[in-house]
Formats: C-alpha cells, structure tokens, sequence
C-alpha cells in the first residue's frame, strides 16, 4: 500500500543517497582532501585528515587502486592531488 507521505521519503533518499565506485571510506577520504585543497586554493604541503574509528578501520587495509599502495593516507594525497571534488564519490 503506498502511502502519499513515501513520495517524501523517496525524495530525501534520492537526494542524500549517491552512486559510489569502491570502497567508500578511502574514498569519501580523498574527496575531503579534494575538497580541502579546491577551497584552499593551493597544493597543501601537509593534510591533517581526521576521521571516525569505524573509518579508519574500515578504511586502512583498502587498496587504492593504480597506485600500488593501502590506507587512507595514500586516498587523501591522491584525493588532493588529482581529485576532482565535482565528481563526488565517482572521483
């Protein structure tokens, strides 16, 4: 049975739920950094990135791909580096 007010709760879940590509706790990582780095307006020479236990637990074993390497560190400089912040998690 649906109920006229569902058509309000689909709305908010389309509007706050996105498409991401892999494992999202490295990737919501370097779309922080991306986003840091477009707002700072420059290459940082340091990221301090501050994230929840879960994220780092859940984030630190995952390899980035073409880069050779595992972690969150790897995610932020990439993310800062060549991330582009317009493409949300895609990125």
């Amino acid at each position: 049975m649906w109920l006229p007010e569902w058509d309000d709760f689909v709305a908010i879940i389309n509007d706050k739920v996105k498409p991401a590509l892999g494992c999202t706790e490295p990737v919501s990582t370097a779309l922080a950094a991306a986003h840091a780095t477009r707002l700072l307006g420059c290459q940082p020479e340091r990221l301090d990135i501050l994230v929840s236990g879960n994220l780092l637990k859940n984030g630190m074993g995952v390899g980035i791909p073409g880069s050779g390497a595992i972690g969150l560190p790897i995610a932020a400089a990439l993310g800062s580096i060549c991330g582009d912040p317009a493409q949300g998690l895609e990125s």
